[in-house]
């Protein structure tokens, strides 16, 4: 019944027209995904809708559900491509690393070039430069323990080494610092086996864009890991401090200070009073994402 009324709803805001019928006409699981095909009657259209994801097709345009199942499932597996080729983390994350998606990205168009062995190494090589610019936007003199030598600019590895030390720094982190290496040296060893890998195919290029975008992205964590490492209740242990109280036990933090409140002039307290405050009645109907 509540599949019933997700496809109604589904339709009737996406075609502007109430449904007055509906029915189930066919179900075909492909590969591992389940697709169902639904018959859907409006006052002027008709609709096939099917799932996984859901998109509907009129029927004027599409006569069979066998054909509008083939166009649906080569249409989603272009729209899963396209959003592949994107860069998988939110704008303002993506620009602790301008440099290296930029040239992530760019692999990816040397991917879609071709299909020759040739091409597949050029990826490798675009991947091989990502890896390098990210060494460069995240070295620093700082990394380096005081009375050692820093590494070549284009020693990988050795700032590879030194930067995991910096995001997890500790026993309790030592394990994500390992990991962070291996990741690291694992990554760097098979780009440049797929630069020089003259048999070459697409998925070994394929495998190459993921093993980067990995680490890319578990690099990225880590830092905001480390900038973001929440206060703990000292007596309970949990995380739920705010304004230094305890929201599960008694405990006050003695060292908390509270930040300092603004207060308007009088100036400004009569500008801002001056000019009415009238609610906004744009929003009439909250949509939660579950309801999207």
């Amino acid at each position: 019944m509540r599949e019933r009324e997700d496809i109604r709803a589904y339709v009737e805001e996406q075609a502007h027209e109430q449904v007055v019928h509906l029915e189930k006409a066919a179900s075909e699981l492909v590969g591992p995904m389940r697709h169902d095909i639904w018959d859907v009657h409006c006052p002027e259209s008709r609709w096939w809708v099917v799932t996984n994801p859901t998109n509907l097709y009129d029927q004027a345009d599409f006569k069979s559900r066998d054909v509008v199942l083939t166009f649906h499932i080569g249409l989603m597996l272009r729209v899963q491509h396209n959003q592949e080729r994107e860069v998988p983390v939110a704008p303002e994350v993506a620009d602790l690393l301008p440099g290296s998606w930029r040239r992530w990205q760019q692999a990816f168009e040397a991917y879609d070039s071709g299909d020759e062995a040739e091409m597949f190494q050029s990826v490798g090589v675009r991947l091989r430069e990502c890896l390098v610019s990210f060494v460069g936007e995240t070295r620093d003199d700082d990394l380096v323990p005081q009375g050692t030598a820093a590494p070549k600019a284009s020693d990988f590895k050795g700032w590879i080494d030194l930067l995991a030390n910096k995001l997890a720094a500790g026993e309790s982190a030592a394990r994500l610092r390992s990991y962070l290496k291996k990741l690291a040296v694992e990554t760097w060893e098979y780009v440049n086996w797929l630069t020089h890998a003259k048999n070459a195919i697409r998925m070994d290029a394929k495998i190459g864009l993921k093993a980067v975008e990995h680490l890319l992205g578990t690099f990225t964590a880590a830092r905001l890991r480390l900038a973001r490492t929440p206060q703990r209740c000292e007596s309970c242990g949990s995380y739920g401090v705010v304004a230094g109280a305890c929201r599960h036990c008694a405990w006050s933090d003695p060292s908390y200070v509270p930040p300092e409140r603004y207060e308007w002039s009088e100036e400004e307290r009569v500008r801002r009073l001056a000019e009415p405050c009238t609610p906004s009645s744009d929003i009439s109907t909250f949509i939660s994402p579950t309801d999207v």
